[in-house]
């Protein structure tokens, strides 16, 4: 909005909090890039490679199959993973079972062992469009369940970051159990969704944290929102039955000007309804009851008006200019009144500071690349990272049987990536095995956010 037409106080205040919007809005674009520009001859610790590679056309098809096909308790196997690609050269991977057994380099396969997984030692150059890593696991000795994390990358040979695809996916199979399925759980509400990924575990088992046994919650922003909640007067699907409201009691309703569903004050006499009353409302909150499109909720649109009734105007709605560091808000609707800021020295720190389109270049000494918030030799590891998160994306291909100990592996269909979100670190994984779900969990965890300080590169470290 324009600042001028506001009083001073006001005027200074509305400044503050926008300034302190850009910062955080830059600051969480970061948080979701990767941190590094270069290519790496040796793959490190990462959940994706988004951000240092990519603009390639093609997802890469990812695909995991287990040797033999049905696992148990003690048991050594043989993965196999594959990507497949039409433009794709050379690949690497990054592999971790979130710590259950012990994953095993086999010989020949370009694959050693680290910290947190398996990490390609060169890129390995493709045969009839697929690069394939085998890798062996030896299963712990008690049943349970494992989760093979793959962060791939096809590459296409070009000796640099452009045009290369990164992909990943998570792939299940249990042991020595009837499997059984797990729902994400974001609100803790002891429902989950499967819209927001699954997790494979043993039938009896207890959900792991940010799971649930039972599936089917409609809102995983509210606890109270779950199959078997009672309805009330909310203008909500609080039983997740598809039906609103029904059978709710009746609350006092309050006249409404503008007939949006809101009033602004409790005056006037009130009738007892839900919803229902032409000219009444249940809900409060209404800024201009003279307006229909502003409201409690509404999508604010760039219009010097608060539309949504958060004391805010035309916020995160207002042109942007300018990247990185230099990120900001027009002042008015009008992109021409856009003035990017100043840029800083570039450093380490998995964000562009010098606003030339690149994270952390030239921020170390010559021979270092930038991993995460630490200079690293070339093809050295960064920071560790964790893999998979909350959260699935769908892809193609059918859903395995889930036999009594084990469900076999390969699950079809396209890996994804992580999109950023206002809310921090947005994370993805797809349920392997079988691939299930579809849609994104984001989390402004520690343990989230961490995931976007670590990458996984190919090739030699070569700046572009």
């Amino acid at each position: 909005m324009n600042i001028e037409r506001l009083p001073g106080a006001r005027a200074r205040h509305h400044l503050i909090r926008e300034s302190v919007f850009i910062a955080a809005l830059t600051l969480v674009a970061a948080l979701s890039r990767q941190p590094s520009a270069h290519a790496r001859a040796r793959g490190i610790v990462a959940d994706s490679c988004e951000g240092c590679h990519g603009s390639g056309a093609d997802t890469p098809d990812l695909t995991v199959t287990a040797d033999p096909a049905t696992l148990s308790p003690g048991s050594s196997v043989t993965f196999t993973l594959s990507i497949r690609s039409p433009t794709i050269k050379v690949g690497g991977a990054y592999i971790t079972t979130g710590g259950a057994g012990t994953l095993q380099a086999l010989p020949g396969e370009g694959l050693a062992v680290n910290s947190q997984g398996l990490t390609h030692t060169a890129p390995k150059a493709a045969s009839n469009g697929a690069v394939t890593f085998r890798f062996g696991w030896q299963a712990p000795a008690k049943p349970g369940a494992v989760n093979v994390h793959v962060a791939v990358m096809a590459a296409n040979g070009n000796n640099a970051p452009s045009g290369d695809s990164p992909g990943m996916g998570d792939f299940q199979w249990v042991f020595g159990c009837t499997a059984t399925t797990f729902y994400v759980d974001l609100d803790r509400d002891g429902y989950g969704s499967k819209v927001w990924g699954t997790l494979l575990g043993c039938a009896g088992a207890a959900p792991p944290a940010g799971y649930a046994a039972t599936d089917g919650d409609c809102d995983e922003n509210d606890e109270k929102v779950h199959p078997g909640a009672t309805d009330i007067c909310n203008m909500k699907d609080d039983d997740c039955n598809g039906r609103i409201d029904e059978n709710a009691p009746p609350v006092e309703m309050w006249p409404d000007g503008d007939g949006d569903g809101y009033y602004t004050f409790q005056t006037g006499t009130p009738r007892m309804g839900c919803g229902n009353i032409a000219g009444y409302a249940a809900r409060g909150g209404d800024c201009d009851d003279r307006d229909a499109a502003v409201h409690p909720g509404a999508t604010e649109i760039c219009n010097f008006k608060d539309d949504n009734c958060d004391t805010r105007i035309d916020e995160r709605v207002r042109p942007t200019c300018g990247v990185g560091w230099c990120a900001r808000y027009s002042p008015t609707c009008d992109p021409a009144d856009c003035v990017p800021g100043p840029p800083a020295q570039e450093s380490c720190n998995s964000f562009d500071d010098d606003c030339d389109g690149e994270l952390d270049n030239g921020a170390c000494p010559t021979g270092l690349v930038c991993a995460g918030t630490q200079c690293v030799a070339t093809g050295g590891g960064g920071p560790g990272g964790t893999g998979g998160a909350a959260g699935s994306t769908a892809g193609s291909g059918g859903t395995a049987s889930v036999p009594t100990g084990g469900v076999g592996g390969a699950g079809g269909g396209s890996g994804s990536t992580p999109r950023p979100s206002e809310s921090g670190c947005a994370v993805a994984s797809v349920s392997g095995g079988r691939r299930v779900g579809d849609g994104w969990a984001t989390s402004g965890t520690a343990a989230t956010l961490a995931i976007c300080f670590v990458l996984l590169g190919l090739r030699r470290s070569k700046r572009r």
